[in-house]
Parts: structure tokens; C-alpha cells; sequence
């Protein structure tokens, strides 16, 4: 754990044993406290650990913020609330009903993991009483700090922002593209089912367009604010949708488009990394499907 801002606090969720994979942000005001993310159901012990350094036990968050559904971020959820039967889970209003019922979000992540699926831990219903949906703009007050929800979709439809007013820090959920301390290179995510390019360039204009001073990122922590940022973001995704369809119109296989892509990262950085690891190998096949199936999808 690591203080990133006046109220914020970095936690390293260690996800599937990886450290600075998977970043949680609590949000720490004088009257109540927030979890943005929290990772998957097999992180939760780690969170938990990292609540205690804070002075924190999980009976003591009062909301759990994921900023969408997959399970990175989402999947610690419901064992959450079974240790915490007060918190409350804030989310878009496409969500509830996968929160209430996560049958198609546990089938979904079994069609494209397989085996893997059973290491993220258990993703169980979770009560009615502890699930409330938020509104575009909407603000919780936690006293001398608050929280500004922005539905973000494009990445996944039910995906927000949340922005923390007092200390002007956006958590931008996977708005924007993986940039890990360990890796040379941002990796842009557009996981299938639901990736929708167009929405995920205007979200990533209207976070632009916030007037803040950090970005907290889940994959991987803080970067200052600046446009070049977002500017950056919108060109990275352009040039994966480019180099996707030029593939497509290949008619490359998926798994030889993907090897290629992989050995291309690693002829690139060559003299800093000796290769691709294998969960920013899946990362990219994920990215790879969602961009492949959008564009199958407009022609």
C-alpha cells in the first residue's frame, strides 16, 4: 500500500501472484471510506491485509466501487460482502443485474479462460440490500472527501470513472490502456464481448476534459495529468484497431495474428525485457478477440 494522494491509497491487489498487475484505490474521507476495485475473490486476503496497514478492517468500507464488471476488478465483490454485510456496492445500472446474478458473467469468463477461470477465485449473488446503482455525475459526500461517478463505456458498457473531487484524481478504471512498471510498452484493452471502439475514443475525450491533477490507473497506478495523455490513449487504440484489421484482411488465424503481435513487443524491447509474460501474453489475445469481433461486427 501507498498513499497517492491526500485521501487515496494505492493497494497492490497481487493479482493471481503478480505484483503491480492489479491496483485497488481506497478513498479514505472523515466520514466514510471507499474501495475503488477490488480485484478477484482469490486477491481478497491480500486487500484485506492492506486494509489493516490503513487501520482499516472491511467492516470499516463503507461503498466498493468497481468500475465495471470483469473479474480483475470486480470478482472480489460478493466475498466482500459476505465479510462486510453493511458495505455497499456502487455501480453503473447495467451492472446490478450481474451483481444479483453472476450465472452469464461466470459462464462468459469460463468461454474465454478455461481452466485459468478457477484461480480468480469464487463469484457469488450478492443481496439487493447491498447493491445500488449510481447516476452520470452523481456525488457521494464522505465528508472531507467525495466521489464523482462518469459512466465511461467502450471497454465495457457498464464501465465508470470515478473522480475524486477534493484531491482532483481521476480512477480511470480500464478507460485507458495497461502501462505496467515491469513492462516497456502501454498495451491497449479491448476485450471481447462488449468492446465498442467509437465509445471508447469519446470516453477517453471526456475524461479528458476533467479538470485533475492524477490519474490512478488499475494497470498500473499513478501518472501526473496532462492531454498528451489522453492524446497518447487515442492514438494507441487507432493503431491496434489498424493493425487488427490488417490481420482481418489477411485472413490471418487468431492464435498466428497474436503470436506475431507478441514477437513483435519482444523484437521491439528486446534489450529490456527477455519475454512477453504470460499474463500480458493472454492480455492481448483478449484485446486482440474484443477488437477482431468489433470490427467483424460493423462490416
Amino acid at each position: 500500500m501507498r498513499r497517492v494522494s491526500e485521501h487515496i491509497y494505492l493497494l497492490d491487489t497481487y493479482a493471481l501472484g503478480f505484483v503491480e498487475f492489479v491496483a485497488a484505490y481506497l478513498v479514505v474521507g472523515s466520514e466514510s471510506s471507499a474501495l475503488v476495485d477490488i480485484g478477484y475473490a482469490s486477491s481478497l486476503p491480500r486487500v484485506f491485509e492492506e486494509l489493516g496497514e490503513a487501520g482499516l478492517k472491511p467492516t470499516d468500507v463503507n461503498y466498493v466501487v468497481p468500475t465495471h464488471l470483469h473479474l480483475d476488478h470486480a470478482g472480489g465483490a460478493s466475498q466482500f460482502i459476505k465479510n462486510s454485510k453493511k458495505s455497499i456496492i456502487l455501480c453503473h445500472p447495467r451492472a446490478v443485474k450481474h451483481f444479483l446474478d453472476p450465472s452469464k458473467l461466470n459462464a462468459s469468463v469460463r468461454e474465454f479462460y478455461g481452466d485459468l477461470a478457477s484461480s480468480f477465485g469464487l463469484v457469488e449473488p450478492i443481496p439487493l440490500e447491498n447493491i445500488r446503482s449510481v447516476q452520470e455525475y452523481e456525488r457521494i459526500d464522505m465528508g472531507d472527501a467525495s466521489l464523482r461517478f462518469i459512466y465511461a463505456p467502450g471497454h465495457a458498457p457498464h464501465q465508470i470513472a470515478v473522480y475524486v473531487e477534493e484531491d482532483q484524481a481521476l480512477i480511470t478504471g480500464d478507460a485507458v490502456s495497461i502501462d505496467l512498471p515491469s513492462f516497456p510498452s502501454r498495451i491497449p484493452t479491448t476485450p471481447p464481448p462488449s468492446y465498442n471502439h467509437l465509445e471508447a475514443i469519446e470516453t477517453l475525450m471526456k475524461l479528458s476534459k476533467l479538470k485533475a491533477k492524477i490519474i490512478l490507473r488499475p494497470h498500473f497506478g499513478e501518472t501526473a495529468w496532462s492531454q498528451d495523455y489522453f492524446d497518447e490513449e487515442i492514438s494507441l487504440l487507432e493503431s491496434w484497431k489498424e493493425n487488427v484489421e490488417e490481420y482481418l484482411k489477411k485472413g490471418s488465424a487468431i492464435d498466428d495474428a497474436v503470436e506475431e503481435i507478441v514477437n513483435q513487443y519482444s523484437r521491439k524491447f528486446k534489450n529490456k525485457i527477455t519475454t512477453v509474460p504470460f499474463y500480458l501474453y493472454t492480455t492481448i489475445k483478449l484485446s486482440y478477440l474484443g477488437m477482431e469481433k468489433y470490427l467483424r461486427e460493423q462490416r
